[in-house]
């Protein structure tokens, strides 16, 4: 019988080391599915042990609906805690006037950098798509309007500086100055950088988590399928050699009837 529980722990030893090293996953949360109505006064707040674990990486996508334009600068969404701090990730403000989209981060050169998207402003009651995706890998930020990338912004300096990552509230539709007019609808947020194919993904209603076509990460993936099979191997045949052994002590105790 004890046996049994030698073998068992040897597949439990298994199991763990193939799923130490394949636990991360891709996924998202879906915080807005119907098209919900915002005004200066109404907003979401979302708290960060709520939203997917993200270390290096992220993406939103949502639809928007403007009503009308703000005479100041007013914010679709921000992650961060902005009574204590300026760090902002990831962040989407509208200028005055135009809603011209102004997406913005935080490095640690920049607590608030971005990018002026000038001529490429929100009309009035019609619906975009946008997508909003980050990453310390590539070190760039990059902006999507109806599926098409329309922006980047990039560190320049690769080794010295890096984006600021979080663990504060997310706010939809508001931050310290007053939110916009109109409708939000399939917000989700990313715990890694969608491709562009991803985004065009989403775009269309499809789950971009089904599909994968970041060569960097399938390389990772791949590299830590290989490391947990190879681990695997040792654990078992580690198992098999202690168990000859106790075999092999067991029988050299029994006693010579002779």
């Amino acid at each position: 019988m004890s046996y049994y529980y030698f073998y068992y722990l040897v597949i439990i030893i298994f199991s763990n080391s193939i799923s130490v090293f394949c636990q991360e996953q891709r996924i998202y949360r879906e915080l807005i599915t119907e098209p919900t109505k915002f005004t200066p006064e109404y907003k979401r707040i979302i708290s960060h042990d709520e939203l997917p674990v993200v270390k290096n990486e992220l993406s939103i996508t949502l639809k928007l609906y403007l009503e009308s334009h703000g005479s100041v600068w007013y914010n679709v969404f921000h992650k961060g805690r902005w009574e204590t701090s300026n760090i902002s990730i990831p962040a989407l403000w509208l200028k005055p006037n135009d809603s011209v989209p102004f997406p913005s981060c935080s490095n640690t050169g920049n607590s608030n950098i971005g990018l002026a998207m000038d001529g490429y402003g929100f009309l009035l009651n019609r619906w975009y798509h946008i997508a909003y995706t980050i990453s310390n890998l590539d070190k760039r930020m990059n902006f999507y309007m109806d599926g098409e990338w329309v922006g980047s912004f990039s560190i320049k300096y690769i080794q010295g500086q890096s984006f600021i990552f979080n663990d504060g509230p997310l706010y939809i539709g508001w931050h310290r100055w007053k939110g916009f007019t109109g409708q939000i609808s399939n917000f989700r947020y990313y715990n890694f950088r969608l491709s562009h194919s991803e985004v065009l993904m989403d775009y269309s209603g499809e789950d971009p988590t089904k599909y994968n076509d970041n060569d960097e990460s399938s390389k990772k993936y791949f590299i830590d399928l290989t490391i947990a099979f190879f681990l695997g191997i040792m654990v078992l045949a580690g198992g098999l050699f202690i168990h000859k052994i106790i075999i092999r002590r067991r029988y050299q105790e029994i006693p010579n009837p002779m």
